[in-house]
C-alpha cells in the first residue's frame, strides 16, 4: 500500500486501540523479489504510529513474525520502498501474506486473517477513489490554468461530491454486510481527500449499528468500549441537532437576524420578504468561502434584477479584514456582522458548525434549501426564476 493511502486510512483511528485477553498470532510472509530486505512493523496506537519490530527477509523474501494480539491490533508492515501492507490481527490467527516487491498493491494475497482480508477489500476501493481524486485534481489545475477559475471551482465541487457519495455508498454497504466484524471500525473512519466519508452527524446510524453489534461481541475490548463511549456521547448531540433542524431545517421560517452592516446600519433579514434570499454564512479568513464567492457573484448578477438577494453574515473578528474581503471579491449585496467570530449568537441560532453554510429562503422567509453551492445553487435558482 502506498504512503498516500496510509495517511488517509490512518487518520481518525484513535478509536482503534485497546487491550483484551491476549493470545499469540503469527505472520508468515513472502515478498518475491526481496533479498535480505528490511521490513518495519508499526502499530497504530492511541497516540501515534509506533514501531514494533524491524527484521530482514530471507534470501527468497520470506519472513515470520509472532506477537500477542488484543482483539484486534492494527499493523502496518512496510519496506524501504514505502510500500505498505495493513493488517488487523486477531488472537490465534496464522496469517499468510504473499506479494511481489514493487507491486504489492497489485499482487498481495492475505489468508488466515478474515479482518485483514476485509481491510484489504476496503483499501483497494479507497485506492481507486484516491486515484480518481488525483485525476480530478490534475484536470482542475488544467482548467484554472486556462483562466476558467469560477467554472473550475464549480466543476471540482460537483465532481468531488459525486466521488465522495460513491465512496460513502461503498462504506455503508460494507458496514451493512459486516456489522459484527472489527474491520467495520476502520470503515467508520474511512477518509477521502482528508475528509471523513461518514459524517457522525448525518450517518450516525452506521456508528450505532457497529456499536450495537461489536459491543455485544467484544464487551471487554477497550477498542469497542471507546466506540461505545463515543456513540453515547454523540447521541444527545444528534438529538439536539434534530431539534435544531426543526427550527432551521427545510420548511421552517428562518429566525430573525438583526445585525449591523459595515456602515453601522442595522439590517434585518425579515426586511427582504418578497424576495428569494440566500442567507450565507462566511468569513474573509475562510478559504472555501472565498472560493465559493465567485459562484455567488455570478448568481447575483444573473438573478438580482428578477428578485434575488444575498444576505451574507460574516464570522470575521475584525472590521478591516471583513471589509477587505468584501472589496477584493466584489460582493455587492447585503453584509452584516457582529464581529464575534464563532461566538456570534446567530451561529447557535442557525446551528452553523462549519462555513461556508447557507439557507435559501422563499418570498415568505421559509427555508427551501440548505448548503446549495455552485451548480446546485444555479439549478435551484433557475427553477425559481424560470
Amino acid at each position: 500500500m502506498e504512503l498516500k493511502t496510509l495517511k488517509i486510512v490512518a487518520a481518525g483511528l484513535l478509536l482503534f486501540t485497546g487491550c483484551a485477553k491476549q493470545a499469540s498470532f503469527t505472520i508468515n510472509g513472502k515478498l518475491t523479489g526481496s533479498n535480505k530486505d528490511t521490513l518495519i512493523l508499526e502499530e497504530m496506537t492511541e497516540k501515534s504510529m509506533e514501531q514494533r519490530s524491524t527484521f530482514l527477509t530471507d534470501d527468497d523474501g520470506s519472513f515470520k513474525y509472532t506477537d500477542t494480539a488484543a482483539n484486534p491490533r492494527l499493523f502496518f508492515l512496510r519496506n524501504k520502498q514505502k510500500e505498505y501492507i495493513m493488517l488487523m490481527a486477531m488472537a490465534g490467527e496464522k496469517i499468510t501474506i504473499t506479494a511481489d516487491k514493487g507491486k504489492i498493491n497489485q499482487t498481495i494475497i492475505i489468508t488466515g486473517s478474515p479482518q485483514s482480508s476485509l481491510v484489504l477489500e476496503m483499501n483497494r476501493q479507497l485506492l481507486k477513489a484516491t486515484d480518481k481524486l488525483d485525476s480530478l485534481g490534475t484536470q482542475y489545475q488544467n482548467l484554472k490554468g486556462k483562466g476558467n477559475d469560477p467554472e473550475a471551482d464549480s466543476w471540482i465541487q460537483t465532481e468531488y461530491g459525486k466521488l465522495m457519495e460513491k465512496q460513502k455508498t461503498f462504506i455503508r454497504e460494507f458496514i451493512d454486510k459486516h456489522p459484527s466484524d472489527p474491520a467495520s471500525l476502520l470503515a467508520l473512519s474511512n477518509q477521502l481527500g482528508q475528509q471523513q466519508v461518514l459524517n457522525p452527524r448525518t450517518d450516525f446510524d452506521q456508528f450505532e449499528k457497529v456499536d450495537l453489534h461489536l459491543y455485544k461481541k467484544y464487551p471487554k475490548s477497550a477498542l469497542v468500549l471507546n466506540l461505545h463511549k463515543y456513540v453515547n456521547v454523540m447521541r444527545p448531540q444528534i438529538e439536539l441537532a434534530k431539534s435544531q433542524a426543526k427550527l432551521t431545517g427545510v420548511g421552517a421560517i428562518a429566525p430573525e437576524i438583526s445585525l449591523p452592516d459595515p456602515a453601522g446600519n442595522i439590517q434585518k433579514l425579515s426586511s427582504f420578504r418578497g424576495k428569494i434570499v440566500l442567507l450565507d454564512f462566511w468569513a474573509g479568513w475562510c478559504s472555501p468561502c472565498r472560493r465559493e464567492n465567485p459562484n455567488l457573484v455570478n448568481a447575483y448578477a444573473k438573478y438580482h434584477t428578477k428578485g434575488f438577494e444575498i444576505f451574507q453574515v460574516s464570522l470575521d473578528k475584525t472590521k478591516p479584514e471583513w471589509e477587505a474581503a468584501i472589496k477584493q471579491d466584489g460582493l455587492n449585496w447585503i453584509h452584516v456582522s457582529d464581529l464575534k467570530f464563532w461566538s456570534s449568537p446567530v451561529v447557535r441560532q442557525f446551528g452553523v458548525e462549519a462555513i461556508p453554510a447557507n439557507f435559501l429562503l422563499d418570498k415568505d422567509g421559509k427555508i427551501i434549501g440548505t448548503n446549495l453551492r455552485g451548480n446546485d445553487l444555479e439549478a435551484e435558482l433557475a427553477k425559481l426564476f424560470h
